[in-house]
C-alpha cells in the first residue's frame, strides 16, 4: 500500500483520497483477493490522519463492495463467489431437496477472429483475435446449459496450453490460476428465444423450441471486461430467485 495522497484534488476530503489510493492497490493488483488490510490505526499513520479517517475510507471500501470484515480476523479485499450461481436461474434439487451439482464437459476451444458485437462488449479493437470455449452442463446425466465464452486472446492464451483434464467445473478459478486473471464481479441479462441447431443438439431439444437465454458480461477489479458469455438453458429446469432484503 503507498501511503501517499494524490494533491491534484485539494478540495476532496482526506478519507475520499484514501479511499482512492486504496481501490488503485486493488485494482493494480498490489491488494489481491483474500489479502488482509492494514489496520485502521496502520493505515491512519502511515498517511498521517486520525483513525476515524481511515474508518471512513474503509468503511467506503466496504460499502462499495470490494472489502468485506470478518468478525475476529480483520477487513478483506473481497472476492466475489459464482460457484452458486446458476442456483438463481435454475432448480437445482431433486425432489427430497438435495442439492444437485451441475458437471461441465468441455466441447471445443479454439481461436477466432471477434465479430464487431462481442469485441464491443469485450472493448476490443474490431476483429480482435479471441477465445471461444464451448461447454455443456450437466446435471445427473441430463443437459441443463450450453455455453459459449469469449475471452481475449492476448490475456488468456494460456488456455491453449491446457490439457482436457485440467478443466474443471469453475472457469474463474482457472481464469486466476493459469492467467492471473480474476473476475470481480459480473452482469447478467435474461431473455427468452428459439435454440439455434448446435445447442439444441446438445441440450437434447429440437431447433426451433424456445430456451432461457443468459448474457453474461464479467469484469476483472479493474472494471475491465474479461468475458463474455452466452448461455442457453432448458425451459422445463429454468427457477428464477433472487433475494431482496
Amino acid at each position: 500500500m503507498q501511503a501517499n495522497l494524490q494533491q491534484d484534488e485539494p478540495r476532496s476530503p482526506r478519507y475520499y483520497r484514501i479511499y482512492q489510493a486504496m481501490l488503485s492497490d486493488i485494482q493494480q493488483g498490489s491488494l489481491k483477493p483474500g489479502d488482509v488490510l492494514p489496520s485502521e490505526m496502520h493505515i491512519a499513520q502511515s498517511y498521517g490522519v486520525a483513525p476515524g479517517t481511515a474508518r471512513k475510507a474503509i468503511d467506503m471500501l466496504v460499502d462499495r463492495g470490494w472489502v468485506e470484515r470478518q468478525h475476529g480476523k480483520g477487513t478483506f479485499v473481497r472476492r466475489a463467489d459464482f460457484s452458486h450461481s446458476l442456483a438463481r436461474f435454475f432448480r437445482l434439487t431433486d425432489r427430497e431437496g438435495v442439492q444437485l451439482h451441475p458437471k461441465s464437459e468441455l466441447l471445443d476451444i479454439r481461436v477466432v477472429p471477434g465479430t464487431t458485437d462481442i469485441c464491443h462488449h469485450l472493448d476490443l479493437p474490431d476483429d480482435s483475435e479471441l477465445i471461444q470455449i464451448e461447454r455443456v452442463r450437466r446435471v445427473d446425466e441430463m443437459p441443463l446449459l450450453h455455453e459459449v465464452i469469449y475471452l481475449s486472446r492476448t490475456r488468456f492464451q494460456s488456455l491453449l496450453n491446457l490439457p482436457p483434464d485440467a478443466w474443471g467445473d469453475l472457469l474463474y478459478p482457472l481464469y486466476e490460476q493459469v492467467c492471473g486473471e480474476v473476475v470481480f464481479r459480473a452482469t447478467d441479462t435474461l431473455s427468452v428465444g428459439p435454440v439455434p441447431e448446435s445447442p439444441a443438439h446438445h441440450l437434447d431439444l429440437p431447433p426451433g423450441v424456445q430456451v432461457i437465454e443468459i448474457a453474461r458480461l464479467a469484469r476483472g477489479y479493474d472494471e475491465r471486461p474479461l468475458e463474455w458469455r452466452l448461455s442457453r438453458g432448458r425451459l422445463d429446469w429454468f427457477h428464477y430467485s433472487f433475494d431482496i432484503r
